[in-house]
């Protein structure tokens, strides 16, 4: 078994805005909370403070009707190009004292942006393989909200 960290996803998508517009989506907390979670998760309430060492809390149900929180911290937000974050899922034992890291890049691309998003230091595979599968459903969202 492969050392718990070690697990991490690369998504890139191509977002027919501008990279501003992107990056707004992301940090703007009316707008996160129009689109923010993957497409068969509801949201109870999604609370964020978007600066350097703010903090945001993700509650939700997931699709069997469990409830979850995941948290963390905003680690680095540079305008238009980059968002990084913390993030943990409270109260599950693979995460006991465990932290993973969500990078969010924008590029600009000819008629949009290129999204590449990361999530770093996932504590297993199934872990990693669930993450992948709920970054796209989320992307899917943001490109919809985005495309209005």
């Amino acid at each position: 078994m492969a050392e718990a960290g070690k697990f991490s996803l690369e998504i890139k998508r191509f977002i027919k805005v501008s990279r501003d517009r992107v990056y707004t989506a992301w940090t703007d907390p009316a707008q996160l909370k129009k689109w923010f979670g993957p497409e068969n998760v509801k949201t109870r309430n999604l609370i964020t403070d978007v600066r350097v060492g703010g903090q945001f809390r993700w509650d939700l149900t997931d699709p069997e009707g469990k409830e979850l929180t995941i948290s963390g911290e905003y680690r680095d937000l540079l305008p238009g190009k980059k968002v990084a974050f913390t993030w943990k899922l409270e109260e599950d034992e693979d995460w006991k004292n465990h932290s993973s890291i969500v990078t969010v890049e924008f590029f600009d691309c000819e008629g949009g942006t290129e999204l590449r998003l990361t999530h770093e230091k996932l504590p297993n595979e199934a872990s990693r393989d669930d993450h992948t599968q709920g970054w796209n459903s989320v992307l899917d969202k943001l490109e919809k909200f985005l495309g209005r």
